[in-house]
């Protein structure tokens, strides 16, 4: 049978690693950057003008 010392280690650990679970279930899921743009109309009409030369 634990002491009573490891069983309040053993309950703080657990609590500690459960706080904010679903919170860091949903950042690994989705990310933390946020959704950006990489193909805008500039950015394309740009790229053509550098290939052209």
């Amino acid at each position: 049978m634990p002491s009573n010392t490891k069983v309040t280690q053993y309950r703080r650990k657990l609590r500690n690693m459960n706080a904010g679970r679903k919170a860091k279930n949903y950042r690994a899921n989705h990310g933390t950057t946020p959704v950006f743009p990489i193909h805008t109309p500039e950015a394309d009409a740009n790229a053509e003008a550098k290939q052209k030369g």
